[in-house]
């Protein structure tokens, strides 16, 4: 089956042309002349006959019709034609997929219970929904083997997230008694604050303490008797004092960029990232952009743009300062959120041939009371 085309050429006498036609004998299903240009729309069988004899006209194609049409711009279109059938794919396969799983409780003890449960029944974030009826069962069997935790369990599926909702079962524990305990020094230090809200302070300002000892108890007294226990609780704060070692080297090496770039697609899951080619630079800096997220699940773009090392050399005062910062950076690992560093000095600076070795002395105001259980007996206070 010959195919219909429309092909063009130039011609500057109309009706001389169709006089060519009609003596070649070719059939013309539509005819048209704009702008000293005629357009022919016959079968692709004649075409090869125009270019023969009709050598001085240059005849071309310029549209395909019926299914030959079809088949061109799918052709021409195919990379958008498969993206739309892997989009239309994507979404049905994603719309039956789980992708978050709420569990709601307060207890986290609970809370892993259930997730544990959850994933030995095959409910997990990436895996395809399971029906209402399933969902039930799962709920059913769960209930039965935690008979004494759990009271009641609900699924409830909103879209692509799952709420799980349950009723702890609870059971008064009507012998336990307040505990009692005081606020002891974790280290030795001069008290610079306290803020207490329970328990009797006994200490004071500018005291030195030692690690272990009493800073505020929850035995009240009145009159040296006994008068009230609670547990002490609020923060005593000392000045502390930490000597840090470090060596710096006068060399060092310093990483810049050369231009060249290449781009990578990452997807991560629950903090777990994934890579789809392999990295093929040695030394380069990683520029990450977001381009899709559906709750834990997240498609980035990586920019991976190549580094050049260059190595370059400290002055005897930059090298310093770097070593001073770095011993600041030491001591602020092993300190909390709530501490804080007052001052710092060098004990010790020796500057040797390629590295200088310095000795600084940091004092940090920090939190130094934690809480210590005191056992309660028959004949009193242990």
């Amino acid at each position: 089956m010959n195919k219909i085309i429309w092909v063009k050429s130039k011609c500057d006498d109309y009706y001389k042309f169709i006089n060519k036609l009609q003596y070649l004998r070719i059939s013309v299903l539509e005819i048209r002349y704009e702008n000293k240009y005629i357009y022919l729309k016959i079968e692709s069988k004649y075409l090869e006959k125009l270019n023969k004899y009709l050598i001085s006209y240059k005849f071309k194609v310029v549209k395909e019709l019926g299914i030959y049409n079809i088949f061109n711009k799918i052709k021409k279109n195919y990379i958008y034609i498969i993206s739309i059938i892997i989009g239309i794919i994507l979404f049905i396969i994603l719309s039956n997929m789980v992708f978050k799983i709420n569990i709601i409780h307060e207890n986290k003890e609970i809370r892993e219970i259930i997730k544990e449960e959850l994933d030995e029944y095959g409910i997990k974030v990436l895996n395809f929904k399971k029906s209402y009826k399933e969902l039930d069962k799962i709920r059913q069997k769960i209930l039965d083997k935690y008979p004494d935790k759990l009271d009641w369990m609900e699924f409830e599926v909103d879209g692509l997230i799952i709420n799980v909702r349950i009723e702890e079962r609870i059971i008064t524990d009507t012998t336990k008694e307040d505990k009692v305990c005081d606020l002891i020094a974790a280290k030795s230090g001069i008290i610079n604050d306290i803020l207490v809200e329970n328990g009797e302070v006994l200490v004071n300002i500018n005291d030195y303490v030692k690690e272990g000892d009493t800073l505020v108890t929850g035995i009240i007294k009145y009159n040296e008797e006994e008068r009230r226990l609670t547990c002490a609780s609020g923060e005593v704060y000392a000045t502390t004092w930490y000597t840090v070692d470090v060596k710096i080297p006068f060399s060092y090496n310093e990483y810049i960029e050369t231009g060249k770039k290449k781009y990578n697609i990452i997807w991560e899951n629950n903090d777990n990232k994934h890579l789809l080619l392999r990295k093929r630079f040695t030394d380069y800096n990683s520029y990450l952009k977001n381009i899709l997220k559906i709750f834990d699940f997240n498609l980035y773009l990586e920019t991976e743009k190549e580094t050049k090392k260059i190595t370059k050399t400290y002055t005897e005062e930059e090298a310093l300062e770097v070593g001073i910062n770095k011993a600041i950076e030491n001591i602020k690992i092993k300190l909390s959120d709530k501490d804080e560093i007052i001052d710092k000095k060098v004990l010790k600076k020796v500057v040797n041939n390629s590295t200088m070795d310095i000795e600084v002395f940091i004092i940090v105001k920090e939190l130094i009371s934690t809480q210590k259980e005191i056992a309660i007996t028959e004949e009193g206070i242990d």
